[in-house]
């Protein structure tokens, strides 16, 4: 489905920022897990109260359309952003993203092998370039739309980078050390309480039952993707656009494909 027919029909307004104000990207955060209702995911696997909390960037399953472009995951659109400078070759590299369906194997393979051509001044577009891709992957997708909106509207959404180690793992996510040994040791237990059951059974059993493990810890990080995706679904529930730094997207003259996106009050009203 096209996002700009979506956007076009007028079904989503202009944000009201005062629905956000309490969500700040790029200020690092201590979420109290005994005090707040966190949501964290990390795997497409992981499941809390019946949810499959398959809302990383690297979940496949969720293409939808960005600037008339369709993408198989948000992790390709994203970096695409990364390799939006105006040349042949960072048009020839967006190509390449958009066509290989393993979002891991763009970012670990395609991202790497051409990093020395990501924009010089990318720090400074990524947290609004975020936002950007996945409001339309939400309202590009319907499944993804309907599995953000059925989490409760005070959850506290977290992408859990805890067992994570790359450089930006405290920028997009949070890490909660104490959570992660609490589910350790049940995922521990119920290996050793069901020995003889078939491997994906028991995996679905280990998700589903630390899942339950939530109130333990504390999550410490910038948490900008689970920030986004909370935005995304104030915005889904409110009827009206996440509060996008359109000017400065506009200012730092992003390309898609060789071509210079305006981001016109036309394209998103």
């Amino acid at each position: 489905m096209d996002d700009r027919n979506i956007i076009g029909s007028n079904r989503y307004t202009t944000s009201t920022h005062s629905l956000f104000d309490e969500i700040v990207l790029g200020r690092t955060e201590i979420y109290d897990a005994s005090e707040q209702n966190c949501w964290p995911f990390c795997k497409a696997t992981d499941v809390r109260d019946g949810i499959t909390l398959c809302l990383g960037n690297l979940c496949k399953g969720y293409s939808f359309t960005l600037n008339g472009h369709i993408f198989r995951t948000s992790e390709a659109a994203y970096l695409c952003g990364e390799f939006s400078s105006h040349t042949a070759l960072n048009e020839a590299i967006q190509r390449d993203l958009q066509a290989e369906p393993n979002a891991f194997l763009c970012k670990k393979v395609i991202k790497r092998k051409n990093a020395e051509h990501i924009r010089q001044d990318w720090n400074d577009v990524r947290l609004q370039w975020m936002l950007y891709v996945v409001w339309h992957k939400c309202i590009g997708n319907a499944d993804f739309k309907n599995l953000l909106l059925s989490i409760p509207d005070d959850a506290v959404i977290i992408e859990d980078s805890t067992a994570n180690y790359g450089a930006t793992c405290m920028i997009w996510g949070a890490k909660n050390k104490e959570l992660r040994k609490v589910r350790r040791a049940r995922k521990k237990e119920l290996c050793a309480e069901y020995p003889s059951m078939k491997k994906k059974d028991l995996n679905v059993l280990i998700s589903e039952e630390c899942g339950k493990i939530t109130d333990v810890g504390n999550f410490v990080g910038e948490n900008n993707m689970g920030k986004i995706l909370k935005m995304c679904q104030i915005a889904l529930r409110n009827n009206v656009i996440p509060p996008i730094d359109y000017e400065l997207l506009r200012a730092k003259k992003i390309y898609l494909f060789g071509e210079l996106l305006t981001f016109n009050v036309e394209d998103r009203l």
